[in-house]
C-alpha cells in the first residue's frame, strides 16, 4: 500500500509540473498575442526582461517541490495541499484554454 500511495503522489507531482508548464505556455501565448495582460508585477517584469527567465521562474517552484518532496511527504498536510494545488492548476488551465480558444476564433474570423 505505501508503494501505491507514493506512486500516486509522484503522479500528482508530475501532473503539477505539466500543468505549471501549460499555464506558462498559455500565458505566454496570451501575452504574445495581446489577449491578456499579466497582473502579477513580479512575473510581468521578469517576462518583459527575458522570456526564458519567465519560464524558469514559473517552473522552479514545482521542480523545488519535487526535490523536497521525499523529505516532507510524510507530513499529514502535504497530500491534501498537493491535491488541491493540482485541482486549482487544472481549473486555471481550463480557463486559459477557453479564453485562448475564443481569442483564436476571433482572430480567425476577422
Amino acid at each position: 500500500m505505501p508503494v501505491i500511495r507514493h506512486f500516486l503522489q509522484s503522479k500528482l507531482l508530475l501532473w503539477l509540473f505539466i500543468l505549471c508548464l501549460c499555464d506558462a505556455l498559455f500565458t505566454d501565448i496570451g501575452l504574445h498575442l495581446s489577449f491578456i495582460e499579466e497582473l502579477n508585477p513580479l512575473i510581468r517584469s521578469v517576462y518583459e526582461w527575458h522570456v526564458a527567465g519567465y519560464y524558469f521562474l514559473k517552473l522552479i517552484l514545482p521542480v523545488l517541490l519535487m526535490a523536497f518532496y521525499p523529505y516532507i511527504r510524510k507530513r499529514t498536510w502535504v497530500r491534501p495541499c498537493l491535491s488541491l494545488t493540482v485541482i486549482i492548476y487544472g481549473a486555471v488551465n481550463a480557463y486559459h484554454f477557453v479564453w485562448l480558444s475564443y481569442g483564436l476564433t476571433y482572430l480567425a474570423t476577422n
